[in-house]
């Protein structure tokens, strides 16, 4: 019994001290937390600069439309962009996404190929374009009011 205390003890002491260096998000010590919730937004951003430098992938597509949709699905329910000319524009522009992504998505698993059109129109859903956006979609109800 006394030998089971010490250990229980023993490796209490132990998870308390990797609990205090692991247990809390190392992100906070480096980025200030007014700047935190930017983070995702500023990654993708710079993932997507360094990505799409060369050239724009077919999942990319795909992936940023999806990205781009679910923000405006979650985003139709605010208040602040209720039947505004700018959630509609935006709501355009990602459905147009979903068909470019469904078509990339299509060419990419069939091992097909887009012409030189396609993928003139799908720099508008690059990383750096939906990340850009993203923000900009993040920032609107804050600039009207």
């Amino acid at each position: 019994m006394i030998i089971e205390n010490l250990f229980l003890e023993f490796f209490d002491k132990i998870y308390h001290i990797i609990n205090s260096i692991l247990g809390f998000p190392w992100i906070s010590i480096i980025v200030p937390n007014k700047y935190i919730q930017y983070l995702a937004p500023v990654s993708l951003i710079i993932a997507g600069y360094l990505i799409d430098r060369h050239y724009i992938g077919r999942i990319q597509i795909f992936t940023n439309s999806i990205a781009l949709n679910v923000l405006f699905y979650y985003s139709a329910s605010n208040y602040a962009y209720s039947g505004s000319l700018f959630l509609s524009f935006f709501t355009w522009y990602a459905n147009i996404g979903l068909i470019m992504g469904v078509i990339a998505l299509y060419s990419y698993t069939t091992k097909g190929s887009n012409n030189k059109i396609y993928y003139t129109i799908a720099w508008a859903y690059s990383s750096i374009v939906v990340g850009i956006l993203t923000i900009i979609f993040y920032f609107y109800p804050h600039l009207i009011a």
